[in-house]
C-alpha cells in the first residue's frame, strides 16, 4: 500500500526544470536546427508582429531566458514561467505562473501578451485563454506562437521533400514521452486543430485579427548547415513550421 504522507507530488515545471540545462544547450547550439528555426522563424516573426512596444507594458508567458523583453524592449516588462531560467537577471519582474491556474497580476494590466510555444503543453487550455484575456487592457494586443498543429510530428518528409501526414488531425490526441528536438524532456505534447486555438480565442471575448504561418527557407537552411559543417536534417519548405496568432481585447 502507498502511504500517503510519504508520496511527493510533482508540480508544474518540474520536468522543464530537470530539462532545463538540455534544452538551453539545443536552442543556442547553432550547429542543432533548432537554433536556426528559432532564430529566424519564431524570435524574427514575434518581433516583428508585436512591433514597437517602447511606451507599453508586456508580459512574456512561458519566458524562458528573457530573450523576449531584451529583444523589444518595452515601458515595463514582465517574465513569467513555470521555472525560473537560470540566465534571467535577478532585477527581472518576473513571477512563478501555472497559466493553467491562474496569473498573478491584475485585470486589464497588459497592453501586450506574449505566450510563445505554451499552449501546445496543456491539456486543456479553456483556462490559460481566459487568463490571458483577463490581465489584457481592453484594446490590448495578443501574440500567440505554435508549432503548426498540422505539420508538428504528424507525419513525416519524403525524398521529394512533400510532407505525408500520417495522424488523424480530425481530433485531438496527445504524445507522452515527447522529446523536443529528440532530446529534451520526455514531455506531453497535446495535439489540438488549429480551429480548436481559434475558437477558444474567439468563446474568450478576443477579435482574431491575424494569423500568419511560417516555413523554411531551405536555400537559407542548408547553407547554415554548410556553414557550420554539419548535417541538416530533413526538413521541408512546403508546409509551415511554425504559426502566429494576433488578437486584439476589443
Amino acid at each position: 500500500m502507498i502511504n500517503e504522507n510519504t508520496m511527493v507530488q510533482s508540480k508544474p515545471g518540474d520536468e522543464w526544470k530537470d530539462s532545463e540545462h538540455a534544452y538551453n544547450n539545443l536552442i543556442n547550439d547553432s550547429s542543432k536546427d533548432s537554433a536556426f528555426l528559432r532564430t529566424y522563424g519564431l524570435y524574427d516573426t514575434l518581433t516583428r508582429l508585436i512591433g514597437d512596444a517602447s511606451k507599453h507594458r508586456l508580459l512574456d508567458i512561458g519566458c524562458g531566458n528573457g530573450w523576449l523583453i531584451d529583444t523589444v524592449k518595452p515601458e515595463e516588462g514582465y517574465d513569467c514561467d513555470v521555472v525560473r531560467h537560470h540566465d534571467l537577471p535577478n532585477e527581472r519582474n518576473y513571477q512563478y505562473a501555472d497559466i493553467k491556474q491562474h496569473l498573478p497580476y491584475e485585470t486589464n494590466f497588459f497592453d501586450i501578451t506574449v505566450a510563445s510555444l505554451v499552449l501546445l503543453w496543456l491539456d486543456k487550455i479553456d483556462q490559460a485563454v481566459s487568463e490571458i484575456y483577463r490581465v489584457t487592457k481592453p484594446k490590448g494586443k495578443v501574440i500567440i506562437s505554435l508549432m503548426h498543429p498540422y505539420f508538428y510530428r504528424t507525419g513525416e518528409v519524403n525524398k521529394d521533400d512533400d510532407f505525408t501526414v500520417h495522424s488523424d488531425l480530425s481530433k485531438p490526441y496527445h504524445i507522452e514521452d515527447h522529446k523536443i528536438g529528440d532530446v529534451v524532456g520526455p514531455f506531453t505534447y497535446y495535439y489540438r486543430p488549429l480551429n480548436d486555438y481559434i475558437n477558444e480565442f474567439i468563446n474568450a471575448g478576443f477579435r482574431v485579427k491575424h494569423l500568419e504561418d511560417w516555413f523554411i527557407d531551405m536555400d537559407k537552411y542548408r547553407q547554415h548547415f554548410v556553414d557550420n559543417n554539419t548535417l541538416a536534417k530533413r526538413r521541408t519548405g512546403k508546409v509551415p513550421m511554425y504559426t502566429f496568432i494576433e488578437c486584439s481585447k476589443d
